[in-house]
Order: C-alpha cells, then structure tokens, then sequence
C-alpha cells in the first residue's frame, strides 16, 4: 500500500484497493455515518431502483461539499452526475462533473480519475453521442493500469458497446483480457454476454446457438445491478434469425400477440411475415415510449428505420439515420439502410455507392449473418433488386471513382432553422415588439431581464440578443441557476481560490471569467439563495465579482442577461427575492407573451416546424380540421409544447408531406380548447421515482428531432 493509501478514509482504500461495487463498501461502514457516506449510499441505491430519486437528491442537496474529503466528493459528485443522467438532466450532469473535475489533480488516485472520465462518457451517452462515449471509454482504459482491480469493469463497458454495434472483431483483446480477470465479483457469464451479443448483432448464429446455454447456466451469478443486457429478447431475436427454428416458434400466437414478447421484437416478426403496415405501427409505438428506440446502439434502434423502408417512406428513413449521425451515432450498415433509401428515390448510383460500402464493411466486420437477416427484413426489396444492387455495387467498386464525383446524398439546399434575431418568430404584434426591444437593447451594456412562461423561448430571446450585438463573436455562457445546488452554483459562478475549501487544490475560474466579453445568461434567477442573491447584486452594481475563498474582487467585462417564469415582484412581497435587484432588473426588461395571446403565431409556427430540415421547395400542407384544432388550442406549454407535437407528428408520420387531424397526437386531438391539458412532461420516459439500472437516458424530444 502506497503512502497516499493508508492517508485514505477507509472507504477510499477499499474502492481503489478492490472490486467490491461501491454501495457494498458504503453499506459496510457502521452507523452513525457522516453525511456524505449516507448521502452516497442513498444515490447508489437510487440508481439501483431501490429508493426514490426526490429522496435521495435532497440528501445530496444538503451535504456540505466544501468541507469533505477532496476524493470522496468526487466520488460523491459523479454518482450525482450519473443519477442525473438517468433522469435526463445532462445539463445538471455537466455542472456536477465539472465541479469534481476542478478538485482533480495529477496526485489522486487514477480509479479516481477514472470514475469522472466514465459518468463523463454517460453524459455524452444521455445526448446521444456515441462517438464521444467510446472515446472516453478509452481513455480510461488508457489511465488504468492493467493490475487495476476495476478496470476489467470499464473494459466490459468498452467491450459491451463495441459488441452492441457488431463490431467484436475490433474486440479481440478487450475479450481476451477480461478473460484471465473473472471472479466472484466479476463472473465469466459477463465475457460470454459480450461474446453473445456481438455473435447476434453480426449474425453469428452457429457461435450464438453455442453460447446461450453457457450464459444460463452461468446467469445467476450476475447479481450485480448494473447487468443491464435484456438476454431474454435477444434469445427470442436468435430463434427469428436462426432457419432452423421450428416453424411452431415463428407463428404469430407466439410472438405477435405475446404481451410479454418485447414490442422490438414483435416488429421483427411482422417484418418476417411481410406484415409491414403492422409493423411500422409497432415500431412508433416502441419510439414513442423509449427515444432509445431510435438513438441507441444495437439491433433494435434500427426497427423504425427497417419499418419504414418496408413500407416505401425513403425520406423518413433517411432524416432518421441523419439525426443518428449529427448526434454522434454512426453504424456500418447505416450505409446499407441508405442504400434502400436511394432506390426507393430511385437514385440508383447512389443505391449502389452506399451498398458497395455496406458491403466493405460486412465483410470486415465478417457480419454477413446480420446482412443476411437485413436481407430477409427488407420487404420492399425482391430477389431481383439485391441482385441488380450487387452487380451495380461490383461495377463501381472495380471502376476508378472520377474526380470531385458528387455522391452526396443530402440535398444541397435545405431548410435550416434560423438564427439570432430570424429565430424569434411570429407575424403578430406582441412578437414584432419583442424584435423591436431586441435591437433598441442589444448594443447597451446594461443588464436585460427577459420575462415569460415555460416554453415561450426565453433563450432564444436572450441568444438575439447577444447575436445581434457588437458581442456576438464573444462565448454566450448559459446558466440555469435553480438546476444546481447553492454551494455549486457560486463556485461555477464566481470561481474559487485555492485552498478556498477542502478539495480546492488549484484556484479555479468562475462562468463570469469565462465569458469574457460576450454575454452570461442567468435563466431561473428566482430560483437563486438569499446569500447568492447578495453576491448577484454586488455585481450589478459594481460590474466586479469576488471568487469563493478570496478577499479581493476583480471587474468583469461581460454582459448579464437573466430570465425567470416566476413571477418576481411576488417573490419580493413575500421575502424570498430582493427587492434592490428586482428594481435593477426591471430597467431593461423584456416580456414575452405565452402564445395562447398571439393566436396569429400559432399557424405560422407550426408550418416552420413542419418545414425545418425539408428540401428547399418541399411544404408540408396540414387540413383545415387540423389547422383549426392546433390554432384553437391553448397551448400551455407554448411554443417548445408546440414544437413536440409538431416534430412528433413528423416522426410518427413518416415525415410525410399531408397531415390530416387523425395524425395529431392524441392527448392533444381529444382536449377541449378550453381544457388544455397539462404540459407535457420531458420526453425521457424514465421513472424519475424509481431509476431503472441503466447509464443510458433519452434527451428531449425537442433537442433531438430539429437536426
């Protein structure tokens, strides 16, 4: 044991001395324990689904980070991190990881490091970037040693997505090192999962038929929680894959109609039996309920895709597989969906260009298999289509590829979403006021308060403003102020000194320093503390700010934007927000109105949404029926609630170009204009009271579908 060891708190030295998962460590330390102890073990158990989210962040919320061990806070931190992934908050994520990032130095232990470099790679994850998550992955393996006890745990992880993608003959080490590690506390069924998966996802039937029974008998060993791999639905995706499945096994009582059969895999067997109408129903029901089910990695994010190919919807499938890869998520036989994408389009060299390079990368990653499978999937494709698609494929593989050869597959020109000041939009006058207000402030340095409720684009507003000023080539630094913890958020506010609190191990610079000359946009400002409240006005007033720890202020040169839903002056008469900063907010202050008051707005809105990303020239047209329900409904989550029905309706429909009321979401289509519902909640369809054991979550429909 190495000096920095034995200075450890016992609970470190074990975590970084063995492979004991972390709660079973947090568990053994007897009662009473400190409260940072108590409030780790509450996460660990969270993300274990064995107690409630709102629990067990109000006991992080009330540990005082500035006085614990440097180490356990990290530890402490990305756990919180982690959790917030899992309820689709990666922006509370990012505050957390950077706050354990700035206590990091070059003398603590690596499997330290490398839990900050992991739940970094989950948030990269929760918004979908695949790319990123790998990468990160990576480098862990990388920064541990190989007689690290925990590293064979994020090897599987790296092993696991690899396997998930088809990719396992890159894998060939991860397999052969995690191999000699096997132990109680890391069973060899773990490398035979990994084998398993790869083994479905190229189409390996021989060496997955020869694998499952070894995983059952080994399954009862994977205790662990975060065994997350569904083994059941891939064993009933095999006996769909596998020729010499009874033909009793594919009929529709068993799996069409089995309530407990997977809705992915009920998609899979209508496509087999060639019942394409019912299987694109299926698979936007499964997208509908998980994003994942389009986002992910494996076998199953591909089905709304398959669904809509099926079926002739090419310009659906292709925005899809190009959402997928603006996120960060690429897969080898992207190139064969986009392949049936062009020949439905009928751009036959373009068809043959991608198969000849889904081709390429079968054979590489020696999944013919899965191609195989694909081929059996893809309805709308006759015997005589593959091969004129393999001839046409071989043909331009043998020919030399001309100079500056244009094979792009997106049009040249689009409809992009609009920027800066052409991003607040509307004809009515309220909104027209609103870009007026824009440009009279946006080359003043004074501070601007933007008011509104819920969804009516306070952001926006605030990035017009900073676009539209001699600014505009300076950072523009959002901050939600009522995502994050008090003691959090002045650190990432303000910065801090060395030395500051335990853990400061370097002075570090605030969000203020970091926006330099451009602009800091402070949203939820009602939500901030008394005490921050107190600082807030110190740098209203003085244009200074004064680091956590520090005796000294120093001036700031950037502008301040803020925003709230909250109604302020109520806040004020009841206590709970300064009066002195109400009235200096109240200076510069611009009031969006909720849409239900521009009704002109409505329509106007929803064509751009349904517009965004079509080629240039290319309307969706909507019935009069539809257009008067979306304009006679009030709209309480305003123009974001608009924006999600609107994109919704695009992803469910196939991204066709006529939309009828029998296309409009539900909830929405039965609601009475003057009983609006309830907004609707963020699309991460994950229980936020009881977290399922899983590092992956969904982001927004909102943040996914304008790309």
């Amino acid at each position: 044991m190495t000096e920095l060891d034995k200075k450890m708190d016992p609970i470190l030295g074990r975590y970084v001395t063995t492979d004991l998962p972390l709660q079973t460590i947090l568990s053994g330390r007897p009662k009473p324990r400190p409260q940072i102890i108590q409030s780790l073990l509450y996460l660990n158990e969270c993300l274990d689904g064995k107690r409630l989210a709102k629990d067990a962040i109000s006991a992080a919320q009330a540990v005082p980070i500035t006085a614990t061990d440097p180490e356990m806070t990290i530890l402490f931190l990305c756990t919180w991190a982690e959790l917030s992934c899992q309820l689709g908050r990666p922006s509370e994520a990012q505050t957390l990881l950077h706050r354990a990032k700035s206590m990091l130095n070059k003398d603590m232990h690596p499997e330290i490091r490398a839990r900050t470099i992991y739940v970094e790679s989950i948030q990269a994850d929760t918004v979908g970037n695949k790319e990123k998550r790998e990468k990160l992955l990576s480098d862990i393996l990388d920064l541990l040693p190989t007689h690290s006890p925990r590293r064979k745990f994020y090897l599987w992880e790296l092993g696991l997505f690899i396997a998930e993608q088809g990719r396992g003959a890159e894998g060939h080490d991860i397999i052969r090192e995690l191999s000699w590690q096997t132990n109680e506390q890391f069973p060899v069924a773990r490398v035979l999962i990994v084998q398993f998966i790869n083994a479905i996802e190229t189409g390996d039937i021989h060496s997955a038929r020869h694998l499952l029974p070894r995983i059952a008998s080994s399954f009862a060993d994977l205790h662990n929680e975060y065994i997350r791999v569904p083994i059941p639905a891939y064993q009933q995706l095999l006996a769909l894959m596998d020729k010499q499945t009874p033909s009793a096994h594919l009929h529709p009582s068993s799996l069409h109609h089995d309530p407990n059969a997977p809705t992915w895999i009920r998609v899979v067997h209508c496509l087999l039996s060639a019942n394409t109408k019912e299987a694109l129903t299926l698979a936007r029901h499964d997208a509908e309920k998980a994003l994942n089910a389009i986002f992910g990695t494996g076998f199953n994010s591909f089905n709304l895709i398959r669904a809509e190919l099926a079926v002739g919807h090419w310009e659906g499938a292709k925005r899809l597989l190009k959402m997928r890869a603006m996120r960060g998520n690429k897969h080898y036989l992207d190139d064969f969906f986009l392949a049936r994408a062009e020949r439905l389009a009928e751009n036959r060299r373009a068809a043959a260009t991608h198969f000849a390079a889904a081709l390429s990368a079968i054979e590489k990653h020696d999944a013919r298999g899965r191609l195989d499978f694909e081929l059996r999937l893809s309805c709308e494709l006759s015997y005589g289509d593959v091969v004129q698609l393999t001839r046409s494929a071989e043909r331009l593989s043998n020919s030399p590829k001309k100079k500056n050869q244009d094979e792009s597959i997106e049009p040249s020109v689009v409809n992009q979403p609009p920027v800066g000041i052409d991003a607040i939009l509307g004809r009515s006058p309220a909104i027209h006021k609103v870009r007026h207000t824009i440009m009279r402030f946006a080359d003043l340095d004074a501070p601007v308060h933007i008011t509104g409720e819920t969804g009516t684009g306070k952001e926006l507003v605030a990035l017009a403003l900073h676009h539209a000023s001699k600014r505009k080539k300076e950072p523009f630094i959002p901050v939600n102020c009522g995502a994050i913890t008090d003691t959090l958020l002045e650190s990432e506010l303000f910065g801090h000194e060395r030395g500051a609190f335990t853990g400061a191990q370097r002075t570090t610079k605030g969000m203020f320093d970091d926006a330099r000359q451009g602009t800091i946009f402070l949203d939820e400002i009602g939500e901030i503390s008394p005490r921050l409240q107190v600082a807030l006005l110190r740098v209203l007033e003085t244009n200074e700010v004064r680091a956590v720890g520090s005796s000294k202020s120093r001036p700031i040169s950037c502008r301040i934007i803020t925003a709230t839903n909250a109604n302020l002056e109520h806040l004020c008469a009841i206590g709970k927000f300064r009066k002195d900063i109400f009235f200096r907010l109240q200076r510069l202050d611009i009031s969006i109105p909720p849409l239900r008051e521009r009704v002109e707005d409505i329509l106007f809105l929803a064509r751009h949404f349904m517009d965004t990303g079509r080629r240039m020239g290319d309307h969706a047209s909507l019935s009069k029926e539809l257009e008067e329900r979306i304009r006679t409904y009030e709209w309480p989550g305003n123009v974001r609630e608009l924006k999600n029905v609107i994109e919704r309706m695009r992803l469910m429909h196939s991204d066709k170009l006529s939309y009828r009321i029998e296309d409009l979401d539900m909830k929405l289509h039965a609601s009475s204009p003057s009983q609006a519902p309830s907004p609707p909640q963020p699309t991460t369809h994950l229980a936020p009271e009881a977290p399922q054991p899983t590092t992956v979550s969904t982001p927004d429909i909102d943040n996914l579908m304008n790309k």
